[in-house]
């Protein structure tokens, strides 16, 4: 059960969870040295954003810092307007525009998001994964595999400046084609390997995992060429 399920059943409405969850954001930030506003007025941006005001800045000093926006659900989740932000703040060294949600994979932490596989590590883990394809341990393989797709696909989002690094697998595949990121042929591969990864998840056994481990590997290859710079 999530925090924002418990908090649910215990009576709060979706207002309310939702201060929470800024107020505890909020406490991380200040934990970790960051001078945090919380609902900022127009004057306390650093930078023009338009109309748009976010749910908190946290800051430390003036060349570095997250403008952070917080919505409970990724549903009507609007990307093409949070993108536009966040390309915006890419612009400023330093600074970072951050959409937390409350189906996020990863905490509330700014740590987290700079722990992401390097593109540098992703090469390294490919070459452990063909490893074990010699030496038959396929579904070993499998899993490398599907980590560092997805550590692929976050990575690619930050870069280009869409706030969806920390959604889930399924909304975060959603959100790279529709954002042109993935290819109608990449999207399906994807797809259907994603299949197969939450039969393994949940148990099943696949004698033919050999196919779609390859598969795998190769639309990995194709990514990481792709997106590298």
């Amino acid at each position: 059960m999530t925090v924002d399920s418990q908090l649910a059943e215990n009576g709060l409405d979706a207002k309310a969870i939702e201060k929470n969850r800024l107020q505890g954001i909020a406490e991380k930030y200040k934990s970790q040295g960051f001078e945090v506003v919380i609902e900022p007025s127009k004057s306390l941006i650093p930078f023009d954003l338009g109309n748009y005001c976010p749910d908190l800045i946290a800051r430390k000093g003036s060349n570095e810092g997250y403008i952070i926006e917080l919505k409970n659900s990724i549903a009507k989740i609007s990307v093409d307007r949070y993108r536009e932000i966040a390309e915006i703040v890419a612009q400023h060294h330093g600074w970072r525009f951050l959409l937390i949600t409350g189906e996020d994979i990863s905490s509330d932490d700014p740590k987290d998001d700079s722990e992401l596989l390097t593109w540098e590590q992703m090469l390294q883990r490919q070459k452990q994964a063909q490893r074990f394809l010699a030496i038959g341990e396929v579904e070993v393989a499998f899993w490398y595999l599907w980590g560092i797709l997805e550590a692929a696909m976050r990575r690619q989002a930050r870069q280009v400046a869409i706030p969806i690094e920390r959604f889930p697998a399924n909304s975060l595949i959603n959100h790279l084609y529709s954002q042109g990121e993935l290819s109608m042929e990449q999207f399906d591969q994807v797809r259907v390997i994603q299949t197969v990864r939450n039969r393994l998840a949940h148990g099943y056994q696949l004698p033919n995992l050999g196919e779609p481990t390859k598969q795998l590997q190769v639309l990995v290859k194709d990514l990481i060429a792709m997106w590298k710079l």
